[in-house]
């Protein structure tokens, strides 16, 4: 008989029970990750949301201060006579433009000359006056006395006059030509201590033995609805109030039209309704209702959403909140913006174009703010994001000046009783103005305008205040300063300047608004202090003191809609935020569980690996002790089967 020990192996998948056993571990894992997945799916609608609301908020944002849209769009019937640039503030109607004369420089012509190089023309010096400026002197001598000497000799000299050597076919003439148009820049040659030919260089209107003039000193003019205006330029400015003209066509006429450019406030109002569609048509995809046509938004049902829809949806359709008293205007539909049934809006360009042409103010304050102001020395200019509606009293206690000198003395009826000089500084800049002997007030005031025009200083002039000089900067405010000293003392047959300088700087205002603290630079007034007011742009002018009536302030539904957003989108505050951050709070929280069941799945499955590992270690050993048995009993059986032979 044989004996067999077997079955001590398990035979069993290890690797495969243990991994059916670690999908078991994973299971809730899953579970957590999909939910996970989902919190991600509507955090990033969230984010789809914040960045929907801040276009709009961006949208809404360029139509706060309306007022800068109103611009102004200028026609002309001819343009080849006038081309013409118009200001913001230029009066609406139109111009009929005719008799048109073009201002002109004056130009001289000398005799023939047989060279321009070799012949010498004469020795002395030549004096060149444009208008009742001062004089040059230009001397001529034998370095110099060529036609082409004395053409850059006096070139060189800046007498206010162009001089050029011309070959006419037979011989060669000196010509002049003045740098500047217009009557008043008309000029003369005279010559003394002449030699030669120099004598012949002179010129004065009216006498003969001299150069002849081919044209004459010439103002420009228009007549403007049948009134003449002039200009020493071809550039006709402040005739009508905005509107600069560049006169281009002798005789020629042109009606000039001014009207509203709406195109810009059209424009902000295209993007704003856009981005008003593209909320919307976020929102109603985020909450839709999916039923059998497909899942549901991911944000259906929230409240917040549901309270933001029906807040912008409502200032839409309400009343206009910025409506000036009175308007016809008082909602957004009656200028071409209304609601479809799904939320959006749609534009009518050509309603919108219309009423703002109709009354554009009443239109501005639907959309943004508007000012309007009680007094004509108070212009409304802008208001901040802080400002809030209302009607607020202005009260001046200071108002902005120029930067001033005043003379100590009036010019004497005879004029200037020795040639005088004065040093006007403006910044890094000094101009020395020659005075003549001689000089009235009148000549005193043209000779310095016409200096500082001509070495560009901009922004001071000289007038004529009842016989007595005084300069004054066109700018108001402290930034304005300048200064002026003579080389002559004060006094009878003086300027009245004298030799000590003089600095004159300007005022800024100084006023309250609501009684909120202001700050001023120049006209400009700012609202600082805290209070409804706060950033509330004004422009006061003239030299009242004390109340200056009032500025009413309107919004439109940029300060609703922009306070309904910025509380929406509010840091800490908005339910936007709030959102986000518990979503964000959740996702992390489920990333530690899952953290910690993947860790703890890990173990298990290293347990188990373990286990099973110890399990087969000790069914080998059993299996080599079967093994063993098996042999041994093999053995003993070969044995008894020897002896059981051998005996028989």
């Amino acid at each position: 008989m044989s004996v067999s020990i077997s079955g001590l192996v398990s035979g069993v998948n290890v690797q495969s029970l243990i991994a059916t056993l670690s999908a078991a571990y994973q299971q809730p894992i899953t579970l957590l990750q999909n939910q996970q997945q989902s919190y991600q799916t509507t955090l990033s609608a969230w984010g789809s949301v914040q960045n929907s609301l801040s276009g709009l908020q961006s949208a809404v944002s360029s139509l706060q201060n309306v007022t800068s849209l109103n611009n102004r769009a200028v026609s002309l019937s001819n343009t080849s006579a006038v081309s013409a640039t118009v200001s913001s503030d230029a009066p609406l109607g139109s111009y009929s433009l005719s008799n048109i004369v073009l201002a002109q420089t004056q130009s001289v012509y000398s005799q023939d000359f047989t060279s321009a190089a070799n012949t010498a023309v004469g020795t002395g010096t030549l004096q060149i006056q444009v208008g009742s400026g001062a004089v040059s002197n230009v001397t001529i001598d034998s370095s110099n006395n060529s036609l082409n000497g004395i053409a850059a000799a006096i070139n060189t000299a800046g007498a206010g006059v162009n001089a050029a050597v011309i070959y006419d076919g037979t011989g060669y003439r000196l010509t002049l030509t003045g740098n500047n148009t217009g009557a008043a820049n008309a000029f003369s040659v005279s010559v003394s201590g002449a030699t030669g030919s120099l004598s012949a260089l002179s010129y004065s209107s009216g006498t003969s033995g001299g150069m002849t003039e081919s044209q004459a000193a010439q103002n420009a003019s228009v007549s403007i609805n049948g009134l003449a205006i002039t200009s020493a330029t071809n550039t006709v400015s402040g005739a009508i109030p905005g509107v600069s003209l560049n006169l281009l066509q002798a005789s020629g006429s042109t009606t000039l039209t001014v009207a509203n450019d709406t195109s810009a406030f059209v424009k902000s109002v295209q993007s704003f309704v856009g981005a008003f569609n593209s909320t919307m048509n976020t929102l109603n995809q985020l909450t839709a209702f999916g039923g059998t046509s497909g899942p549901s938004g991911p944000l259906i049902g929230n409240a917040g959403i549901q309270t933001l829809r029906t807040q912008l949806l409502n200032l839409i359709s309400g009343q206009g909140v910025g409506t000036v008293p009175g308007s016809a205007y008082a909602s957004l539909g009656g200028v071409g913006v209304n609601l479809n049934k799904d939320g959006t809006l749609v534009l009518d360009t050509g309603t919108l174009s219309q009423a703002l042409s109709s009354n554009y103010n009443a239109v501005a304050g639907l959309f943004g703010q508007v000012g309007t102001t009680t007094n004509a020395n108070v212009a409304y200019v802008a208001a901040g994001s802080n400002t809030q509606a209302g009607t607020y009293a202005v009260n001046v206690t200071t108002p902005a000046s120029q930067a001033t000198v005043t003379a100590a003395n009036p010019v004497a009826s005879g004029g200037l009783s020795s040639a005088e000089t004065l040093t006007i500084t403006s910044g890094a800049t000094s101009v020395a103005v020659n005075l003549a002997s001689g000089s009235t007030i009148a000549a005193i005031v043209n000779t310095i305008n016409s200096t500082l025009n001509q070495q560009g200083v901009s922004g001071i002039a000289a007038i004529n205040n009842n016989g007595t000089l005084q300069l004054q900067s066109s700018g108001y405010g402290s930034a304005q300063t300048f200064r002026v000293v003579s080389n002559v003392a004060a006094g009878s047959g003086s300027t009245g300047i004298g030799t000590t300088t003089l600095t004159g700087t300007g005022v800024d205002v100084l006023a309250s608004v609501n009684g909120q603290a202001a700050s001023g630079t120049g006209q400009s007034l700012s609202v600082t202090g805290p209070g409804p007011a706060l950033g509330l742009q004004l422009t006061v002018t003239g030299q009242s003191t004390g109340s200056l009536g009032s500025v009413t302030v309107s919004q439109g539904i940029y300060q609703q809609m922009n306070a309904i957003l910025t509380q929406a989108l509010n840091a800490q505050s908005g339910f936007v935020a709030a959102a986000t951050s518990g979503i964000n709070n959740t996702i992390t929280s489920i990333g530690q569980q899952i953290t910690q069941l993947q860790s703890s799945a890990a173990a298990q499955t290293a347990l188990l690996q373990q286990q099973f590992n110890a399990m087969q270690a000790q069914l080998a050993q059993l299996q080599s002790v079967g093994n063993y048995l098996n042999a041994f009993f093999s053995a003993n059986n070969g044995s008894s089967s020897s002896s059981s032979s051998t005996s028989g």
